[in-house]
């Protein structure tokens, strides 16, 4: 087979998760040749098909393999067939989890010649070479489609050495940019039946030492701000994660680490590592109910999970929990402890889901015992179960979205412990009563989140203050008003500012006084207005009817600004806010400052906001 081999990954949409490291990884597995005639193509699921055929068909390739999942198998199958219509002799090769679960159905629905089932690497290159010499047996993990017969090679056990695989990263075929996925490990120690991760083969193997210090090496030399940590429990050895963390504050403390962790494996001195580096840390809980999860093989113990849960707050570590509605033997009454329960451990976010009956697992085999009813394509969202009828898991659907827009999309989680208990509800009922208000209110955009559509957080703002408004009013609490804006205005913006560019000293040398250059407000800070002063306010937020009977408005205006990993938010006196306001580009310091201040005082204080990236000189 000659000619270019072109490796397609369909994402979800353009973000800084969207890098295609099984293609990376089929590519470095290849003979430097073969790697030399390799392209890899992005493409998203907001394009359209014919933009996706015109990008694949530019490449001129004689291969084209596609990586399969729930989110993208029902477009490229698509795309699969159209390819076959118009590129009769282009060789189409599939693979990823949906290809590997159900192989067969996969193969005959989209006209691929090709198949490769589990693990990519070592059965990609030996078809290459098998569809070259068109002779013997076709390799293991293969499914070849020949003259109208389907070949099975079979199943192709584990290669037990990782680090006999080429690091995609370190051999070129990706090149890190902002961010990265760090594959650490494959396989899983756990076998929750509704989960296809350990394919069938419960174990882990590790990426060897020499290489992960050298990839992050390579991170930290490109320049990478933030870093997924494939490894589905990270922290199921202890003693090695551990070592991870060590190794991470001791070469790349400056970047940012997604890690998945079981909450089983915390303990003090791991909280203690987690909070010396950069990083959030995303725990799977599902439910509180260790009932329901033993019916899925996921033992549970709620005190122990709670108990290390709490070791991470005082460390100051970025958490979430995960929760899964729909799962056998719950009920929507039984997802609403859950939902209050997680809320109560102070997550920094929530992240919910319905159960999906993914073809390959357990719980698959199963469905007819816990009468689970699921979309029959892919993402294979159940619709009902026994114990939680269809009307019900609408019911969850819907109060997960509204948690998620008030929670997550509206970074509530630094005061939202504090809400429902000035009106006297519980968590759920101020979520179930913020749906209410969007379905009465904004039902349209409402409808939207329900079908997938992602609110920015300055659009989750405007629903908070509206909900919030009219909450607090109906239950003769209107003097909360402007001290419940301000707390939602300073969460808004510290975490949109942690998020953002950190802001740079202006640069090029200018002669003369600086004061006498138009400048402008840099746009990686913030400039908010509050009515209460902010400090006080945050100090007394957990007692903020006794500090509103206390205290008078008092205005007052912030600067916002991140340094590192870390946020800044410090009031500013009148003529510093007169000057960053009126730096509009156009007049110089010294003319919005003009008889208010010295000269020497203006340049001084240009000076510093120049230093610190707050203003910019307006040419550049």
């Amino acid at each position: 087979m000659t000619s270019t081999l072109l490796f397609v990954s369909v994402h979800v949409r353009p973000c800084a998760q969207s890098i295609a490291l099984a293609a990376g990884s089929l590519v470095a597995a290849l003979p430097e040749a073969r790697r030399r005639c390799s392209r890899i193509l992005d493409l998203y699921l907001s394009e359209t098909p014919e933009s996706m055929l015109e990008s694949i068909e530019a490449e001129g390739a004689s291969l084209v393999s596609f990586s399969l999942y729930s989110w993208n198998r029902a477009p490229i199958l698509a795309l699969c067939r159209e390819l076959r219509q118009r590129c009769p002799e282009l060789f189409i090769v599939l693979g990823g989890p949906e290809a590997s679960a159900d192989a067969e159905a996969v193969l005959l629905q989209s006209g691929a010649d090709a198949l490769i089932r589990g693990e990519g690497e070592q059965s990609f290159a030996q078809l290459l070479e098998f569809s070259s010499a068109d002779a013997g047996p076709v390799p293991p993990g293969v499914l070849l489609r020949q003259r109208g017969e389907i070949l099975d090679g079979g199943d192709r056990p584990v290669a037990p050495d990782f680090d006999a695989l080429t690091s995609p990263w370190l051999c070129g075929a990706l090149h890190p940019a902002d961010s990265a996925l760090w594959e650490i490990s494959r396989g899983c120690p756990f076998s929750c039946d509704f989960c296809f991760d350990a394919r069938g083969e419960r174990g882990v193997r590790r990426i060897g030492q020499a290489r992960l210090e050298a990839e992050l090496d390579l991170f930290v030399r490109a320049g990478v701000s933030q870093i997924w940590v494939l490894d589905s429990t990270f922290n199921a050895d202890p003693q090695g994660a551990k070592a991870l963390l060590r190794l991470i504050a001791k070469k790349a403390p400056h970047i940012h680490f997604h890690l998945e962790a079981k909450a089983d494996f915390l303990d003090a001195e791991m909280a203690l590592l987690l909070g010396r580096i950069s990083c959030s840390v995303q725990i799977g809980l599902q439910s509180l109910h260790a009932e329901v999860l033993g019916r899925v093989n996921r033992p549970f113990d709620r005190e122990r999970f709670e108990e290390r849960v709490r070791l991470l707050g005082p460390q100051g570590v970025t958490f979430g929990l995960d929760l899964i509605y729909g799962l056998p033997g719950d009920s929507f009454e039984g997802f609403c402890r859950s939902l209050d329960g997680a809320l109560a451990l102070e997550p920094n976010h929530l992240d919910i889901f319905p159960l999906s009956l993914l073809p390959g697992t357990e719980l698959s085999r199963q469905a007819a015992r816990y009468g689970l009813r699921a979309q029959p394509e892919a993402p294979y969202r159940v619709l009902e179960t026994a114990s939680c009828s269809a009307e019900d898991m609408e019911r969850c659907r819907r109060l997960a979205a509204s948690a998620d827009i008030f929670h997550k999309a509206g970074r509530a989680a630094g005061f939202f412990s504090l809400l429902p208990g000035l009106v006297g509800l519980t968590a759920v009922e101020f979520f179930l009563r913020f749906q209410q208000w969007l379905e009465a209110k904004e039902s349209k955009r409402f409808a939207g989140v329900l079908e997938g559509e992602i609110l920015s957080a300055r659009e989750a703002l405007g629903l908070q203050q509206g909900f919030m408004a009219q909450l607090f009013s109906e239950a003769g609490k209107q003097g909360l008003k402007q001290a419940l804006s301000d707390l939602l205005n300073y969460h808004f913006h510290f975490a949109e500012t942690l998020i953002g560019p950190e802001p740079l000293p202006a640069g090029g040398r200018r002669k003369g006084r600086l004061s006498s250059a138009p400048c402008r407000l840099s746009p990686h800070v913030r400039l908010v207005d509050f009515s209460y002063p902010v400090e006080e306010l945050l100090a007394s937020q957990g007692q903020l009817l006794r500090f509103v009977k206390k205290n008078r408005p008092a205005a007052s205006t912030m600067l916002f600004w991140r340094r590192a990993e870390q946020v800044f938010c410090e009031e500013l006196d009148e003529e510093f806010v007169r000057l960053l306001r009126g730096s509009d580009g156009r007049r110089t310091p010294d003319e919005i400052l003009k008889g208010r201040l010295e000269s020497s005082e203006v340049e001084e204080i240009v000076r510093f906001a120049l230093a610190e990236g707050f203003l910019v000189f307006a040419a550049s």
